[in-house]
């Protein structure tokens, strides 16, 4: 029955549009980049990318998975409401693309955590870690965006959550570095509040977006909305996307 069940679910999924955090924070970037990329197959432009920052990941991975059954790291003990969940067959599979959940019948929601710290009343909250050269400032709307969506999946997923997340900032700082361990990384820890509810409004608006004909250019539904697309700037100066 379970195998049956799986197969289902698989099958569901298969032939259902698949949507991302990454992807949902693309529609709500832009809508016509988001229609552009999914249904035209048409990429933003891009250029050479570090590899620095998926490097960093796996290593902060690895250096969780480390310090699991000893509860957090010892940067992040007397820093957070609880500890690192222990199940480390659990994480892996959370931190699989595969992590998700049918939002409706047309509709599958889900990526990949980085961690889980479990709260003390064991509910279950998203971590993640983000690797920065310089100081950070204020918090970028979408990376709430993306933890409401984390949230979402394990809520969706059956785990007794709340609406809150931990954004872990692993960070450098030219100006305060320590001559004898130049590289050390600084830390700042940011407790945000997620919108499940309306991450999965979202959701079902961003499906709707791509049944549609193309949006207009420029036309944002984000938080920087009254901000131009600089990509469909580029496309309309005369690089023009057959659509």
């Amino acid at each position: 029955m379970a195998q049956a069940t799986k197969e289902k679910v698989q099958t569901a999924k298969a032939k259902s549009l698949q949507i991302s955090p990454s992807l949902l924070n693309l529609y709500l970037e832009c809508p016509r980049c988001f229609w552009l990329k999914i249904n035209k197959k048409v990429e933003r432009p891009s250029g050479p990318s570090s590899t620095l920052p998926n490097g960093m990941d796996y290593t902060l991975k690895n250096y969780y998975d480390s310090c699991r059954s000893k509860g957090l790291p010892s940067e992040l003990k007397d820093r957070l409401p609880g500890k690192l969940l222990e199940d480390g067959e659990l994480i892996k599979k959370m931190r699989q693309r595969s992590f998700g959940f049918q939002v409706d019948e047309e509709v599958w929601f889900g990526g990949a955590l980085d961690d889980v710290v479990v709260l003390k009343d064991g509910t279950m909250v998203p971590l993640d870690n983000k690797a920065k050269g310089f100081p950070p400032k204020d918090i970028h709307w979408t990376q709430i965006e993306q933890m409401s969506g984390y949230t979402l999946m394990l809520r969706e997923n059956g785990f007794a959550t709340v609406n809150e997340a931990y954004l872990v900032l692993w960070y450098l700082d030219h100006k305060t570095m320590d001559m004898s361990d130049p590289l050390a990384f600084h830390l700042k820890i940011e407790k945000v509040s997620t919108d499940p509810d309306g991450i999965r409004k979202k959701i079902l608006d961003a499906a709707k977006c791509l049944r549609g004909s193309i949006p207009q250019p420029g036309h944002r539904s984000g938080q920087d909305a009254n901000e131009p697309c600089l990509f469909c700037q580029y496309r309309e100066s005369g690089v023009s996307a057959k659509v």
